[in-house]
């Protein structure tokens, strides 16, 4: 019994070894500059995590961009992945319960187990200002090839989501594999994600601005 013990306690090590090294080696730690105990401690950090280790394997030619603060603007986009398919500009939301919105609306409702309902900002319109930033700063970029995606954690139901715009995808976490599946039309070349990744690469923010406020809304 006492070695069966002893045993679990080593392979509990070894697996947490193995998690803070991959943490620790991931495109997102180098980039954020978060430790390994920050994301254990903080459940914003690990879901920033989680998505940026889901969208570091999506098939094609890409480069990943991680809290992007313009010139003279203080909205921080979550994520842009810039891949051959187009320029991904992704909104990360984490509140859990069921989600209610449209794509018009100013606000989106979250209902809670208890019967709690908050009031969200609607996401999309926080990409469309984010998308705009993006625009005047990188004029040379077809506005048809930007893409607006909306990624809720899995903790959460959509109840009633409403888009219209083709160009705008709400989704979860689980569904971006499929999501990528059908996405490997050549619109740009290594050499123009190149370039792009490199105008916006200083931008990358180490320390985390502040989201992009949130009238009367429920934690992220």
């Amino acid at each position: 019994m006492t070695m069966l013990v002893l045993c679990f306690i080593v392979f509990i090590g070894i697996l947490f070894a193995v998690n803070v090294y991959v943490f620790e080696n991931s495109q997102f730690s180098k980039i954020t500059g978060h430790s390994f105990i920050s994301a254990w401690m903080n459940k914003r950090i690990r879901f920033l995590y989680k998505l940026t280790q889901k969208l570091t394997k999506v098939n094609g030619e890409k480069k990943l961009l991680v809290n992007i603060v313009l010139p003279e603007s203080e909205r921080k986009i979550d994520f842009i992945l810039l891949h051959q398919s187009g320029m991904y500009v992704i909104n990360a939301k984490q509140p859990g319960g069921w989600i209610y919105g449209n794509e018009q609306d100013i606000h989106w409702a979250q209902v809670l187990e208890n019967g709690k309902m908050n009031k969200i900002y609607n996401p999309i319109i926080e990409n469309k200002i984010l998308i705009a930033d993006l625009e005047k700063y990188i004029p040379e970029i077809d506005k048809d090839l930007y893409h607006s995606m909306i990624v809720f954690n899995n903790n959460c139901s959509f109840k009633k989501i409403e888009v219209n715009s083709p160009e705008v995808d709400v989704l979860k976490i689980n569904e971006l594999k499929i999501f990528w599946e059908n996405r490997m039309d050549q619109s740009f070349t290594k050499d123009q994600m190149m370039s792009i990744y490199s105008s916006l690469e200083p931008y990358m923010q180490k320390k985390q601005p502040k989201e992009m406020p949130l009238k009367n809304a429920a934690s992220n």
